[in-house]
């Protein structure tokens, strides 16, 4: 069912629950990965002090999640790559790149994490997962943050 998939990270533990999910169903199901991070500079830190600082940090903290994500893939043996993609201030949010991302990719569908860092924002549901499954044209699977129970893991 499906031959792509794009999961997107951000570091958190909950991101790293969904690169394992996107992991094992691109490896049993033999399909193509993109791991996507997405650099968002803060409206905040633009206003209030000189913001190259953060976004250089961004930048190196995108590099490292790549390093990491490359190696998974490798590890796994799965076929795919690793997208960075920078998003400057007020010119559109996190969720609308990881849909336009996976429209470039022609994903099947998109992997992304209930509550990653920006979980404080929403009870329910990460306010960049919610935005993405209301903005989705493509099925999207939520995976839940480690305490909560994750039900239907591909077995490995």
């Amino acid at each position: 069912m499906f031959k792509r998939l794009l999961v997107a990270i951000d570091g958190s533990p909950t991101s790293d629950r969904a690169l394992d999910y996107a992991l094992a169903v691109a490896k049993a199901r033999a399909a193509r990965l993109r791991v996507l991070f997405v650099v968002d500079v803060p409206l905040a830190y633009v206003a209030d002090i000189d913001p190259l600082p953060y976004i250089e940090a961004l930048r190196a903290q995108g590099e490292h999640i790549r390093g990491i994500a490359s190696q998974r893939l490798g590890a796994e043996g799965v076929n795919g790559d690793v997208e960075i993609r920078e998003l400057p201030p007020v010119s559109g949010d996190v969720a609308q790149q990881i849909n336009l991302a996976a429209a470039e990719f022609a994903a099947d569908a998109i992997v992304v994490g209930t509550h990653g860092r920006r979980g404080g924002r929403r009870s329910a549901l990460g306010s960049v997962a919610e935005t993405c499954v209301r903005q989705a044209q493509r099925p999207v699977i939520l995976i839940p943050a480690p305490s909560e129970p994750m039900r239907g893991k591909p077995n490995r």
